[in-house]
């Protein structure tokens, strides 16, 4: 029950920082890469995706140099998020992943647990100055929240593509039978026509064979 309430949080916290879209201006975010290629599992679920750390670090000024390193500790602490937050909720005097009427409360933890470790990965990596630390980790999530959201909307899109072609195969499919069905028909056609031809020949033989016999008769008087 406490993983389903630990994704649910994640889900609601997600959603909320899709809110930030609304917020600031989005113009500076690259859209070099094509948008299929990050919309991986991977890419989606990991709370600090290298490439959007990475353009946040620029837009927030941070040397280059120290990149690598920033990033290799939060991909350190990125899988230890879920385990924090159990940690800092069972601490709690009403633990708010044992209650889902308190919702909020957990998607408020995740987001204390988020800026604590991108805090920590900061300083141990030499930047000193927390007073950009919050917007620069909310730059991350609008990043997050507008990638998701284009994720989204090419699986729709793809979706929608795979019912109409779907549709058209089946459609085809019945326009095949009905031709084969007149095929049939066709040829049904062909063998009345056969039939009527072999019985006017029938006919004509039988007149044949009776006129010949007047002709002999009258020969023989």
């Amino acid at each position: 029950m406490k993983k389903n309430l630990l994704t649910s949080s994640f889900a609601g916290f997600c959603m909320g920082i899709s809110t930030l879209l609304n917020q600031g201006d989005l113009s500076a975010v690259s859209t070099s890469v094509p948008v299929m290629d990050e919309c991986s599992k991977d890419l989606l679920l990991s709370y600090f995706p290298e490439r959007f750390v990475n353009e946040t670090l620029k837009r927030f000024n941070i040397s280059e140099e120290k990149w690598a390193g920033i990033n290799a500790t939060l991909s350190i602490k990125d899988k230890e998020i879920v385990k924090l937050v159990e940690q800092k909720a069972s601490s709690m005097k009403s633990n708010p992943l044992n209650d889902p009427q308190q919702r909020q409360a957990a998607v408020k933890l995740f987001r204390e647990t988020l800026l604590q470790v991108f805090t920590d990965s900061l300083k141990s990596n030499g930047i000193q100055d927390s007073t950009q630390f919050q917007a620069m980790l909310d730059d991350i999530q609008q990043q997050k929240a507008k990638k998701f959201s284009q994720c989204l909307e090419k699986q729709r899109e793809q979706l929608q593509n795979d019912e109409q072609k779907s549709s058209d195969d089946s459609d085809s499919k019945k326009n095949d039978f009905n031709g084969f069905n007149d095929g049939d028909n066709d040829n049904e056609d062909d063998e009345d026509y056969e039939d009527g031809d072999n019985q006017d020949g029938n006919k004509s033989s039988v007149d044949l064979k009776t006129s010949r016999s007047s002709d002999n008769a009258k020969t023989t008087k």
